[in-house]
């Protein structure tokens, strides 16, 4: 009989736990099929949505508490913001997002959420420092401002336009110099853009932990793997992350390294954190540490997607109402911006598996908004 050493008895204790947590609160067994589609579909209602600026489209309201390290005339003047347009009411309102590359398709996005914004959050979007922008788009949604592209050392055309477009005058960069460099930041200047500030730690996690820091306080937070190859788990939390104002961190398999993030959401007011994912992207040892874990996953990465979404419905999204982001690797780019909108994500393309998740969104009731994002075709996403 093989001996087991203590510190193997105790991953294997947390494992037992981090699984009788999940049983316990249901985040073990996902919605599926019509299920999914009546939980997303007929659930919880969104909470009402203050007097817009303009009929016809959502407010957005900047909530700049903690300070930010960029001037934000929003907050400052007290003022509210024309979003995206609201769906007439009737079933069936499609559209489509989309540019030529990743950095055009950002700009579409940031054209349809945030017509009028004034500040923007700016991040790469080379494919080694994806991770940083997962963590973003519920703090730029917070600042009502969009998640724009760039490079390590330029801002690219599609970038400029809508710079330029909006008159934006503060920039706040996510990531160290290796993502987006100091060069960068000259370029915006030149644009002109009269504040630049940066957002960074010292790696991944610790960028996604300031990030989170700049967020208002909620009683409610989201994490996800940090690692490469599970990287689309938060991209499908991140919508609802940045709908619900609530903060995303990203997590290694490290416990010391998961307790840091634990701390910061602890100190944001933080009770309860949906963990996206299986414990192959999060693992237990790590999950356990966040302040009320539970798991929300499924078979693969367009099943858990589904079953954030659902979660997200549940905790207040507007029912009927979302996004298609891609969901092949390849193409994980193009949803980095959609995250913005503060709606619910499914992960789309044209593979079964994809379509049987977007098909659910039809079984129960009227679909009342859904966009496709990037690399996804508005006519493979219908079912």
């Amino acid at each position: 009989m093989s001996e087991h050493h203590p510190s193997q008895q105790r991953s294997s204790r947390q494992r037992s736990r981090a699984r009788h947590r999940a049983r316990r609160r249901g985040a073990a067994a996902p919605l599926t099929g019509g299920l999914l589609a009546a939980a997303l579909l007929t659930g919880t209602a969104a909470a009402p949505a203050a007097a817009a600026p303009e009929i016809g489209y959502e407010t957005l309201t900047p909530r700049c508490s903690p300070a930010l390290p960029v001037p934000h005339p929003g907050c400052a003047e007290g003022r509210t913001y024309r979003g995206a347009p609201l769906p007439s009411g009737t079933p069936g309102s499609f559209g489509q997002l989309a540019g030529p590359d990743r950095f055009a398709t950002a700009a579409a996005v940031a054209r349809e959420g945030f017509p009028e914004a004034d500040v923007a959050v700016l991040v790469s979007g080379e494919d080694a420092h994806l991770v940083d922008a997962l963590s973003a788009a519920p703090l730029a949604r917070s600042l009502a401002a969009p998640l724009l592209l760039a490079t390590r050392d330029a801002v690219p055309a599609a970038t400029s336009a809508y710079l330029g477009e909006r008159g934006v005058r503060s920039v706040l960069l996510v990531g160290g110099a290796d993502a987006l460099g100091e060069l960068t930041a000259k370029r915006l200047r030149a644009l002109g853009v009269e504040h630049v500030a940066r957002v960074a730690g010292a790696d991944r996690y610790a960028t996604s932990r300031a990030l989170a820091e700049l967020m208002p306080r909620a009683e409610h937070a989201w994490a996800a793997s940090g690692e490469q190859a599970h990287l689309v788990d938060a991209l499908a939390a991140a919508g609802p992350a940045a709908g619900l104002g609530q903060p995303l961190v990203v997590l290694p398999d490290d416990p010391a390294v998961a307790e840091q993030a634990a701390r910061t959401l602890s100190a944001l007011g933080v009770r309860e954190t949906t963990v996206a994912g299986g414990d192959e992207g999060v693992a237990d040892e790590a999950a356990l540490r966040m302040p009320g874990a539970e798991r929300v996953f499924a078979a693969d990465r367009y099943g858990t997607a589904g079953a954030l979404a659902s979660a997200g419905v549940g905790r207040g999204l507007p029912a009927g109402q979302f996004t298609v982001a891609p969901g092949a690797e390849r193409h994980l780019v193009d949803g980095l911006a959609a995250g913005t909108l503060g709606r619910a994500v499914v992960l789309g393309e044209d593979l079964g598996a994809a379509r049987r998740e977007v098909a659910v969104w039809f079984g129960s009731a009227p679909v009342v908004r859904m966009t496709t994002v990037g690399a996804v075709r508005l006519q493979d996403a219908l079912p």
